[in-house]
């Protein structure tokens, strides 16, 4: 049951609700009170345990307005998790916008990937004591959501090495072959994050990026 859940939740990630989309994309006041609780309450107790009640009492919104917004603990928990991948989009797109070069937008964008992996609260949580609810989407389920974020790492490489040109066929297969193997790289640092390699400052993520990602990049097939 967890994981058709799972899958069906991340297939809506890809293809979200236009409505859902709105209210999470231009929250108003009420509604960023509600996702604010609702992240604070499942880093407390996790998904599993967490109620729309406790989220209505934390973000001291009533239960009617509530459920007006999100008619289901479902419906709730997509928001905040679509809230979540927005929140790294954005930042990540923040990260690579101070770069001039191909080089430091791939290490920016790798050291903000990295340390927000590293200390989300919730998804560690989730990791460490309800697998059941996360690693579905990230190992034997991982079809939606690997499909989903090598398509935005392949519209980013794309710009970045093309501008606005039209690509060839080619071309195009390369750019989703980096893009996937990259999205299978940051997928495995989530579910294995013990790791030999050194990211630990901007020199060790430069040479990482330098020696292993921007070779990917700029070798073509």
């Amino acid at each position: 049951m967890a994981s058709t859940r799972t899958t069906e939740f991340v297939r809506r990630l890809a293809e979200p609700d236009p409505a859902a989309l709105a209210r999470v994309s231009q929250p108003d006041a009420i509604t960023t009170r509600i996702l604010d609780a609702t992240l604070e309450q499942a880093e407390l107790v996790g998904i599993r345990r967490m109620t729309i009640e406790d989220v209505a009492r934390r973000s001291g919104v009533g239960r009617a307005t509530l459920y007006r917004r999100f008619p289901t603990k479902d419906a709730l928990i997509d928001a905040l998790v679509l809230a979540e991948a927005r929140r790294y989009l954005d930042g990540s797109a923040q990260a690579r916008s101070r770069a001039d070069t191909l080089e430091d937008r791939l290490v920016y964008g790798t050291v903000f990937t990295v340390t927000f992996l590293r200390e989300h609260t919730l998804l560690k949580k989730l990791l460490r004591t309800e697998p059941e609810t996360i690693l579905p989407s990230l190992t034997i389920d991982a079809g939606a959501i690997l499909d989903f974020a090598t398509a935005h790492s392949a519209a980013l490489l794309r710009t970045d090495l093309y501008g606005t040109s039209t690509t060839t066929p080619a071309q195009e297969r390369h750019l989703r072959t980096v893009a996937e193997l990259h999205t299978r790289l940051t997928l495995s640092f989530i579910v294995t994050p013990h790791t030999g390699i050194k990211l630990t400052t901007i020199g060790d993520t430069r040479a990482y990026v330098r020696t292993y990602l921007l070779p990917m990049v700029t070798t073509s097939g």
